[in-house]
């Protein structure tokens, strides 16, 4: 990719030299000296060489940002960016790769850099960034500079490259025996026979016999009285199922709270709790959906596996708290076999949720959360 545009200018080295080259040449022409007089030249020729090597270096130098994709709150974001040197001769040195105009919700935590990059290479750097808000998030465009040689003059390539970020909800471990006490042991009594065919144990029905049948599965008491050859057929076994329900009918300005408690936050801490919650039956092989009441969401069918979390946090992560919400909005009827969880920004609506359901609100996040080795010995 080529540079959009290119600048140069001075870093507080070069001011500094320039300065002291002022002041050199002040001193020549009052005082009119050979050795000062070579004094000044040998530094003019220094910021001279400078300004042509750095320019010189860059001018074929190619770059190229790899798209991020996905982040994660708390977590470390890297960014790769691919740099190539199409000069024939000549190497480039001190690479430096910096974002501009990053959103002020990632904070830098570690500069891409790349020493070397010969005559026709290609070389990769990777820059650090922490995430501490969820959402899309637009990077428009990047920089690479060196002040190769001497440090004097730092020479810009901007390369106007638009990507896009999701950054998922910040993912708390959650006490393992949560989902145990509602999921397991309470409703829906742990693992069950679904209504579909399948290799459990739990009797289905009866068929008749086909070419391939295991002979294990014969009906030898119904072949006993009616001299032909069935198959008994067995349910198949479903883990656990749990369904997060996320409410967000209230507007972020009509939520019930005390006074000094940011109802933003609370939305949000709704979210990393809802988040958490799939993240811990994922962990524990459990199937999981996700509803979001009061917002345009489509509502997730139960699944489990990786991709299927990937998308469940992503549907989190697009979520605009800005948008207006749907007061009215409400848990349709199912017929599929699921422990419901809802989760609540400020208190539990039991309007909303069935006598089967169980609720949470974000202010349980805390108490909820797995903890930490510290704080357990204190």
């Amino acid at each position: 990719m080529h540079a959009t545009r290119r600048r140069t200018n001075f870093g507080s080295i070069g001011i500094l030299y320039c300065l002291l080259v002022v002041v050199v040449a002040l001193a020549s022409v009052n005082r009119p000296n050979n050795l000062l007089v070579w004094i000044f030249a040998a530094m003019l020729v220094a910021l001279l060489v400078s300004g042509i090597v750095s320019g010189a270096m860059l001018i074929r130098l190619r770059a190229h940002r790899i798209e991020p994709r996905r982040a994660r709150v708390g977590e470390l974001l890297v960014v790769r960016y691919e740099l190539r040197n199409a000069a024939r001769f000549m190497a480039a040195f001190d690479l430096h790769v910096v974002e501009r105009d990053f959103p002020a919700s990632i904070t830098p935590c570690g500069e891409a850099w790349a020493l070397h990059c010969g005559p026709g290479d290609t070389v990769h750097a990777e820059g650090v960034f922490r995430p501490s808000r969820r959402g899309l998030f637009r990077l428009p465009c990047f920089e690479v500079w060196s002040s190769f040689p001497f440090g004097l003059l730092r020479k810009r390539l901007i390369f106007a490259r638009v990507s896009e970020v999701l950054v998922e909800p910040e993912i708390v471990p959650l006490q393992p025996a949560l989902l145990s006490r509602v999921a397991r042991g309470g409703l829906m009594g742990g693992v069950h026979a679904s209504i579909e065919i399948g290799g459990g144990e739990d009797f289905f029905g009866v068929r008749e016999y086909r070419s391939g049948d295991s002979v294990r599965n014969i009906a030898w008491k119904r072949l006993a009285g009616t001299d032909q050859l069935a198959t008994i057929e067995r349910s198949r076994s479903v883990p656990p199922r749990v369904r997060v329900v996320l409410d967000l009918r209230r507007e972020t300005s009509a939520l019930r709270v005390a006074s000094g408690v940011d109802p933003r936050a609370l939305e949000e801490d709704a979210i990393t709790l809802a988040a958490s919650l799939m993240a811990l039956a994922d962990r524990q092989g459990d199937e999981f959906g996700l509803t979001v009441l009061g917002l345009d969401v489509a509502a997730i069918p139960l699944r489990r596996g990786h991709f299927h979390r990937a998308k469940v946090l992503a549907a989190l992560a697009a979520i605009d708290l800005d948008l207006p919400r749907d007061p009215s909005a409400s848990l349709r009827e199912s017929a599929e076999r699921a422990t419901i969880l809802f989760v609540h920004a400020d208190r539990a609506d039991t309007s909303v949720s069935p006598s089967v359901g169980w609720n949470f609100t974000a202010s349980q996040l805390s108490t909820l959360r797995l903890p930490t080795a510290h704080g357990a010995a204190t």
